[in-house]
């Protein structure tokens, strides 16, 4: 699946719009009920995660949320992860469908917003990197 976001900086605050997916699939390919999860990582303070309201039964689910990520100069080591969950109809868990991260020291020092659809990662490689879908020309 991928996730359409822009991350804009407005002095020390981080601005995150969370606009659309498309191709996401639960399981037997069926359409998910899905939401975004945004969080500073690594921290344990878990006032600083945000999420989407969840859409339900969508392939390609539209958010069009704002976020706030005020950052502290401690968060400049770390990273921003956006996360996209499946919550299971039958049960209330939820399920990763991908994540992808963005280094929260290089968002400081942007001269241009970032903006556009990212690949959803596997965990392990999201945590630590972002992966922007190539324009087709």
């Amino acid at each position: 699946g991928q996730l359409k976001l822009s991350i804009e900086v407005r002095g020390r605050i981080l601005v995150l719009h969370v606009m659309e997916a498309k191709g996401l699939m639960g399981k037997e390919c069926r359409t998910c009920n899905s939401y975004v999860k945004m969080s500073i990582v690594p921290d344990a303070d878990w006032k600083c995660r945000q999420k989407t309201k969840t859409v339900p039964d969508s392939k390609n689910p539209v958010f069009h949320e704002h976020f706030l990520f005020p950052v502290q100069e401690e968060d400049e080591q770390k990273r921003l992860l956006v996360t996209v969950w499946n919550r299971e109809r039958t049960s209330r868990q939820s399920k990763l469908i991908g994540c992808m991260s963005f280094g929260v020291k290089s968002l400081l020092t942007l001269d241009k917003e970032i903006s556009g659809w990212y690949y959803l990662l596997g965990e392990d490689l999201g945590r630590t990197k972002h992966l922007k879908v190539a324009m087709r020309r």
